[in-house]
């Protein structure tokens, strides 16, 4: 066998096994949310290092960094909401003590 040919067959193997660990991971993943796993965490980690390894660039991996870019903005929105709300309670209540009440502050 030349040498062209062993470095497509070891591309193919590649390929295959990159597709056998994001099947198998994909697969633990959802049983692991029915506690229903089939392998350890331990061995989970070794594939998901393994897959990390092999196709660093796998779209098994950016699916869990949108999800945590997502978590980041719904965050950020909801402390910018809250922070509004409560500079906007805070002007109400100063309004209300001194503007309609004459024993805080009489004209």
């Amino acid at each position: 066998m030349t040498k062209k040919n062993q470095m497509l067959k070891d591309q193919g193997d590649i390929k295959e096994r990159i597709d056998f660990l994001v099947k198998e991971i994909k697969l633990n993943r959802s049983l692991r949310y029915y506690n229903q796993q089939k392998m350890s965490a331990k061995e989970c980690d070794e594939m998901e290092i393994e897959l990390r390894k092999l196709d660093p660039n796998n779209p098994l991996f950016y699916d869990i960094i949108n999800k945590e870019k997502k978590i980041k903005k719904i965050l950020r929105a909801s402390i910018i909401i809250i922070i509004f709300i409560v500079t906007f309670s805070i002007f109400i209540w100063y309004f209300y003590m001194f503007r309609y009440n004459p024993f805080v502050y009489p004209y």
